[in-house]
């Protein structure tokens, strides 16, 4: 599709592509700036299947497009081109933390400690406005190094706090206990949980739980710790994960300010030089 347009939008090129969507790079003469848009991969779904997609594109520009936040993706417009609606958003420089991992290897502690804190900063903002992410990954996170950009992305499956959520919709590698107890609620820990999740990937290039029954080891195993894949990982840090994994609500973070303040406290005790990590207060402590 590259020189050719949705709505206004010229397209330049692909940037992802999943089973059911594609972004694409694109240029908006008018604001005369480069977005992504987000589109649903029709031919390879059926009326049903296009439907949902649809829909799960309203719903993302409605939870999303009401924020605006420096480690959140924002969402520009919802435009209806070729009978199917599209997602235009901010368009971010680099990659997904996922694709990182998979190019590079684990990250450096330092790095983990900084795009964790990111995250979690921008988890404590829709926390704030009443929103739970449901899908935190690799995968959902936006990375330039050079850049020192962190944005959270994907709201699709996200939904408001005092909404009764549908169970089990996320991505199971990262999903909480409560997931799969139904004498349990989904609420802010579950994000912060998945972070947890992602955190202990980043570090040890690995999933937590393995394939093999993992709902049931989410709910009763512990991980491998993550110091004995990377010795080198300080106590403080791997402390920093089994908490955010902590099965219990009361054993975890109790909020994601609390989780960002922490390991920000962490980086400064171990990294006392180390610019990477913005200080929280700009947004915590106000």
């Amino acid at each position: 599709m590259n020189g050719s347009y949705i709505g206004r939008y010229r397209i330049e090129g692909t940037l992802g592509e999943g089973a059911s969507g594609i972004v694409r790079r694109a240029y908006d003469p008018l604001m005369d700036r480069t977005v992504a848009i987000k589109s649903v991969k029709s031919e390879a779904m059926n009326e049903s299947e296009i439907a949902r997609a649809v829909s799960e594109f309203h719903h993302e520009a409605r939870i999303a497009g009401k924020y605006a936040h420096d480690n959140i993706v924002t969402i520009y417009d919802v435009v209806t081109y070729a009978n199917l609606d599209h997602i235009v958003m901010e368009y971010v420089a680099g990659r997904s933390i996922l694709d990182y991992l998979i190019s590079t290897g684990p990250m450096a502690v330092d790095e983990t400690l900084a795009v964790v804190h990111k995250c979690a900063v921008a988890l404590a903002y829709i926390h704030y406005h009443g929103v739970i992410h449901r899908d935190v990954k690799p995968g959902n996170i936006m990375y330039h190094p050079a850049q020192r950009i962190v944005k959270l992305m994907d709201f699709s499956v996200a939904h408001n706090i005092e909404e009764t959520p549908i169970p089990d919709i996320g991505t199971i590698a990262y999903m909480a206990p409560e997931h799969f107890d139904k004498r349990r609620r989904i609420t802010q820990l579950t994000d912060i949980f998945a972070l947890g999740s992602t955190m202990y990937r980043m570090l040890a290039k690995r999933y937590p739980f393995t394939r093999d029954n993992t709902a049931y080891q989410i709910m009763h195993l512990d991980p491998v710790p993550v110091e004995q894949i990377r010795p080198e990982i300080p106590t403080a840090v791997s402390a920093i994960v089994n908490r955010a994994m902590a099965k219990a609500d009361a054993d975890r973070y109790q909020s994601a300010a609390e989780c960002a303040l922490e390991v920000e406290q962490v980086m400064h005790e171990l990294y006392p030089g180390s610019d990477l990590m913005d200080p929280s207060d700009q947004y915590l402590r106000r």
